[in-house]
């Protein structure tokens, strides 16, 4: 694991490149449509997804936005720490830039998800912590970063790491004015250019507006992201993040209520995969010790396999 301090220089990353506009033949494309149509050279299951087994349809291609919504304290950033372990494990090089939460509080989240437990031993601790060199980097900063330096940060990790993934957590620490439409619809459209000139896949964070009753037992649906509808217009891929809060109030009056333990945990929702034919939602199942969503409720939680990249 490695930091970027915020204290790096991110001037020459602010300005985008020159616009160069490149008018082609369409014939000019012939090979590349050709290998996208080929079932056994077509490129769609060789892009990263989740290791779950559930959710391998939904696929995290560079030059593209997922949005990830949910209400708040329904573990957004829990979830989305499991799918950033999950992409390290595919040797993808991946940033979490969390502006809530200090590293050494997402590496303790991070340490538990990769080693399945919540009091692992030190030598499973330094092991892990070695294994994330070259795969996962974290900005070492909490609070408000501004519009243009989340970009330039982007662009930084792009060009000096050869980096493929950036969490940014989340949308409002960056673009904070839920009255500014224009100015949420601006950093939309400059993540989207971002991500298209670097070959980044970003990953960004966002809210859902609370209820007007309060009652959040209904799933969250794209259109209930808090600010302007640019932001889920403009994602390639929507996915949403809801906890069965009614589950764990029933069983905090009767841990033993085989019916809600039969329940999921969580129900992540993709709503919008622009270039996938997948759109679904799909149960999990939450261990408290490990902090990892599983598959089912009697999935093995057993550590990631460090010299490999696969996930036991």
């Amino acid at each position: 694991m490695r930091f970027i301090p915020d204290s790096i220089n991110l001037r020459d990353y602010v300005k985008a490149p020159e616009f160069a506009p490149k008018v082609r033949r369409a014939s000019d494309f012939l090979e590349e449509v050709a290998t996208a149509l080929d079932p056994v050279t077509r490129t769609e299951d060789k892009h990263p997804s989740m290791l779950s087994t559930k959710a391998r349809q939904l696929r995290f291609r560079p030059k593209e936005i997922t949005c990830w919504g949910g209400f708040n304290g329904h573990r957004k950033s829990m979830f989305t720490s499991q799918v950033a372990l999950d992409l390290a494990a595919q040797r993808q090089k991946v940033l979490v830039v969390s502006l809530e939460m200090t590293p050494v509080a997402t590496m303790t989240r991070m340490t538990r998800q990769a080693l399945g437990s919540a009091f692992p031993g030190r030598k499973q601790i330094a092991d892990f912590h070695r294994w994330t060199d070259d795969r996962l980097w974290l900005f070492d900063h909490v609070g408000r970063l501004n519009v243009d330096n989340s970009l330039a940060l982007c662009r930084y990790f792009a060009s000096e790491f050869g980096g493929q993934h950036v969490f940014l957590d989340s949308f409002m620490k960056i673009c904070d004015s839920e009255e500014s439409m224009d100015k949420q619809k601006a950093f939309t459209t400059g993540l989207c250019e971002v991500a298209d000139e670097t070959g980044l896949h970003l990953h960004v964070i966002v809210h859902c507006r609370k209820p007007g009753t309060g009652d959040e037992s209904k799933r969250p649906t794209k259109y209930d992201i808090k600010g302007t509808g640019s932001i889920s217009d403009q994602a390639h891929n929507v996915v949403m993040v809801w906890s069965n809060k009614a589950k764990q109030e029933k069983l905090e009056r009767n841990p033993h209520d085989f019916d809600a333990l039969a329940e999921p945990d969580a129900v992540v929702a993709c709503e919008k995969q622009r270039n996938g034919s997948w759109e679904g939602a799909l149960k999990f199942w939450h261990h408290e010790g490990s902090l990892r969503f599983c598959d089912e409720r009697t999935t093995p939680v057993e550590p990631y396999q460090f010299q490999g990249a696969s996930h036991a």
